[in-house]
């Protein structure tokens, strides 16, 4: 297994053409996904479970701890001393991580169906949970949460994501559905559309959508009116795009296989690459803090890029 990255750039651009690979780091299981936390990432690693690691020198990052689960770890997000796993058939797996180097399980939901997405807002954790759409979780008592409300999408809810009162759910072949969630017991469907291939994971900023429609590319959709988003723009290489996340006018895409591509969206009718950076695993999602782009590399592990060396 290579423990670099390799650099490919598509286009001469001030900030790509300088990005490299700080590091790799071949963790035990298969990296489906990675959240960042102060200066701690915390990988949602597969049928290895939640790996914790120190990324305070992101050239050299240092496992601290690991917990295994019974379920297959696809998601991981983190609030406080918290983090919550979405596991698969097991639910949700809720995770005190006040010692790092010794994670411990306190409490288990059991979704009805299978997790594999989750976002989090202060004590209430938001589940794409499958074939039963979007789950809503209340959180505040982390050992012992209990459901607060849900709501049925038409598709396979994979991925989700969060802004201001609305979840935005990555509904498989069934495209974007919108949700309403400031009352989160009482969550109501505001309005979908259908995209060309499955959506798979999504990111929003300024009433703009971005989705990974793994094998129809990126599709960009303008949410502004929540109860009928319209596409806008579309970026289609005939990959397959797993994970987005956008910061500054910058899109990062990770294409199965390839690695990440960066798009710049500061029109985002017209998204134009600026470069791909190539990862040696399968490029599952991507998470972005401290400037550098963290990402869930598959059978690589953890790939840190620093888009702006």
């Amino acid at each position: 297994m290579r423990h670099t990255a390799i650099l490919a750039l598509l286009l001469l651009h001030p900030a790509a053409a300088r990005a490299r690979t700080l590091a790799t780091l071949d963790t035990p299981g298969y990296a489906q996904s990675v959240a960042v936390e102060g200066r701690r990432a915390y990988v949602a690693d597969g049928d290895a479970g939640l790996l914790i690691v120190d990324v305070s020198h992101p050239e050299s990052p240092t496992p601290l701890g690991r917990l295994a689960l019974p379920g297959f770890a696809w998601d991981v997000a983190v609030e406080g001393s918290h983090a919550f796993v979405a596991g698969g058939s097991s639910g949700v797996h809720v995770i005190d991580v006040g010692d790092p180097r010794n994670p411990r399980e306190i409490a288990v939901y059991a979704t009805p169906n299978f997790a594999l997405a989750l976002a989090v807002d202060a004590d209430v954790v938001f589940v794409a949970d499958r074939l039963s759409g979007l789950e809503i979780v209340d959180a505040s008592d982390p050992a012992h949460p209990r459901h607060l409300g849900g709501l049925d999408t038409p598709g396979a809810a994979l991925g989700i994501a969060l802004a201001g009162p609305l979840a935005f759910i990555a509904d498989g072949d069934r495209g974007l559905r919108i949700a309403d969630v400031s009352d989160p017991s009482s969550p109501r469907s505001l309005g979908g559309i259908d995209t060309p291939g499955g959506a798979f994971d999504v990111t929003v900023s300024r009433s703009v959508a971005y989705v990974a429609d793994e094998r129809s590319g990126t599709r960009i959709l303008d949410v502004s009116d929540p109860s009928s988003p319209q596409e806008i723009g579309a970026y289609d290489a005939r990959d397959s795009v797993h994970g987005v996340a956008v910061k500054d006018q910058r899109l990062f895409t990770a294409v199965h296989g390839v690695g990440v591509r960066v798009l710049d969206v500061s029109d985002p009718k017209r998204p134009d690459v600026i470069a791909e950076l190539e990862t040696p695993g399968e490029a599952w999602r991507i998470a972005l803090a401290h400037g550098l782009v963290y990402v869930a590399d598959g059978s690589a592990g953890l790939v840190i890029l620093d888009p702006s060396d």
